[in-house]
């Protein structure tokens, strides 16, 4: 087990461990690693998992970097998940108000639901649905069907 501690200026990462007293030394790896992984790795002085070609610790090769342990799993787990998606758009303006949804928008209060889908189905669902008109009423359809 040992460190990353630096990185060279070709992007070899440097690492150190208990018992080296030649000082941080460069080391070959199996890991494929994007430079913001190295940086982290550096900066965070990461546990790097070690093995010596041919034994020489003049040699190390870095097969593994330990991920780092929170002090707080549970509030870690609970920020990487994805927040809920937030409304495409909700615009109040006093006379008109717009929601729109890719897919569906659904619309419910207690046993009430009406639901908009984008194939241009209305689904329309209570306990009592009641139509008012003070004018003329029209259903129009290409097929209607009562009952």
């Amino acid at each position: 087990m040992g460190k990353v501690v630096g990185v060279t200026e070709g992007g070899t990462l440097l690492v150190d461990f208990p018992g080296n007293r030649r000082g941080p030394l460069p080391a070959r790896t199996v890991l494929v690693l994007d430079d913001q992984a190295r940086k982290q790795a550096v900066s965070q002085h990461q546990d790097a998992v070690l093995l010596f070609d041919a034994g020489d610790p003049a040699r190390p090769l870095l097969i593994g970097l330990l991920q780092p342990s929170s002090e707080t799993p549970l509030t870690d787990a609970l920020l990487a998940e994805p927040l809920p998606a937030m409304p495409a758009e909700a615009r109040v303006d006093g006379h008109r108000v717009v929601l729109e949804g890719r897919d569906e928008v659904v619309l419910r209060c207690g046993k009430a639901t009406l639901i908009l889908r984008r194939d241009g189905q209305v689904i329309l669902r209570g306990v009592n649905i009641r139509t008012d008109a003070e004018e003329v009423q029209r259903i129009r359809g290409g097929k209607v069907q009562i009952n």
